[in-house]
C-alpha cells in the first residue's frame, strides 16, 4: 500500500487551511508516526503540540509544527472515512440478512462489513471475529469507545455454529480485554427461534451482566427473515406466544439488574411488542435510549410526541 493518505478536503478556516494544507496533499506522519488508519489519526492528532509531515504533489515535504487545543481537529478529510480499506465479514451467519436479499440490486448492498473501526465511527455492530489482537490492543490504548458487539450467545460452541466460524467462540475472549481496559460497550443479540432463545438466552444475559458497568446495554432483536432463504439454515419466525415469553424473560432480568445496578441493561427490540400486541414500556425503562438506532425505543418516542 502506498505510504500516506491523500487529503480530499480541507475545511475553510480550519487549522489545516491556515497551515496551507490543500486537497491532493499527502499526510505522511504525525509526531513521527506513520498513520495506518483513522484510529492512529485521531489518537495522534488530538495532542496539543503536534508535528505533521505533509508531502505536496510536486514531492516537496513540509514539516508543520502545530500548537492547538487538545482534541481540536485539523479540519482534514480523506478519501475514505477509515483511511484504509473496509474489512468484510468472514462469517456465514445463519441469520445474515444480506444472504436473504434478492439478486440484481446495487453492489454495495451485498457488502458484509465487520470492521471495528466502523463500530467506533458509525455505531455498527461487530462480531469480533475479524479483529486481531493488535486491533483490540489499539482500541484499549487509544480508548476508542463505545464499541458495539453482536454477541448472539455466550455459549462458545453455539456461537461457532450460529456464525459458521470455528473461531467465533474464542473471539468472545476479546470482550474480556476490552472490559479490563475499561472500554465502554453496547451489545446485541439476534434471537433465532430454537437456537439461542429460552435457556440459551438466559445464559447469555447472565454471562453479559458480568461485564457491567462497562457493557452499558444489550438489545435483543428477532431475526429478520425474507422469502429469499433457499439453501440457508432453516429458521422459523417467532409467534405471538414466543414474543410474550421473550418479553417476560427480559422483564425478569430487567427487574433483577435494576435492583442491583440502577439500570435496566437488557432491552427488547420494538418488534417484540408489536408481535406480542403489548404496550411498550415507559421512557424511563430505556436508560436514555442507548439502543435507539438498533430499533429499541422508537415506538415509545413516537407515542410521546
Amino acid at each position: 500500500m502506498a505510504r500516506g493518505h491523500v487529503v480530499s478536503l480541507v475545511q475553510p478556516g480550519s487549522i489545516g487551511d491556515e497551515m496551507g494544507i490543500e486537497p491532493g496533499d499527502i499526510l505522511l506522519e504525525i509526531n513521527g508516526h506513520e498513520i495506518l488508519d483513522v484510529f492512529d489519526y485521531h489518537y495522534y492528532v488530538d495532542d496539543e503540540n503536534i508535528v505533521v509531515l505533509i508531502e505536496k504533489p510536486n514531492g516537496e515535504q513540509w514539516e508543520l509544527e502545530i500548537d492547538k487545543d487538545e482534541e481540536e481537529g485539523l479540519g482534514l478529510e480523506f478519501g475514505q472515512s477509515l483511511m484504509d480499506e473496509y474489512r468484510s465479514c468472514r462469517n456465514k451467519c445463519m441469520f445474515c440478512f444480506i444472504d436473504q436479499m434478492p439478486a440484481g440490486m446495487r453492489d454495495t448492498l451485498y457488502f458484509k462489513d465487520d470492521d471495528s473501526r466502523l463500530s467506533f465511527l458509525q455505531g455498527n455492530y461487530i462480531t469480533l471475529t475479524n479483529m486481531s489482537d493488535h486491533d483490540v490492543e489499539r482500541i484499549v490504548k487509544y480508548h476508542l469507545e463505545p464499541i458495539n458487539i453482536s454477541f448472539q450467545t455466550t455459549n462458545p460452541a453455539l456461537r461457532c455454529k450460529m456464525l459458521h466460524n470455528r473461531f467465533a467462540g474464542d473471539a468472545l475472549k476479546k470482550v474480556d480485554i476490552l472490559y479490563r481496559g475499561g472500554i465502554e460497550m453496547n451489545g446485541q443479540i439476534v434471537l433465532c427461534k430454537g437456537v439461542n432463545d429460552k435457556e440459551e438466552l438466559e445464559r447469555t444475559i447472565r454471562d453479559l451482566t458480568g461485564y457491567l458497568p462497562f457493557l452499558k446495554s444489550v438489545s435483543v432483536v428477532p431475526v429478520g427473515l425474507s422469502k429469499f432463504r433457499d439453501g440457508l439454515y432453516p429458521l422459523e419466525p417467532f409467534t405471538k406466544e414466543d414474543a410474550k415469553e421473550v418479553l417476560q424473560l427480559i422483564g425478569r432480568w430487567q427487574d433483577k439488574i435494576y435492583e442491583e445496578y440502577g439500570i435496566h441493561f437488557i432491552h427488547a427490540g420494538d418488534e417484540w411488542y408489536i408481535l406480542a400486541e403489548e404496550e411498550v414500556p415507559e421512557e424511563g425503562s430505556y436508560d436514555g435510549y442507548l439502543q435507539l438506532e438498533n430499533g429499541v425505543g422508537m415506538l415509545r418516542l413516537l407515542k410521546d410526541e
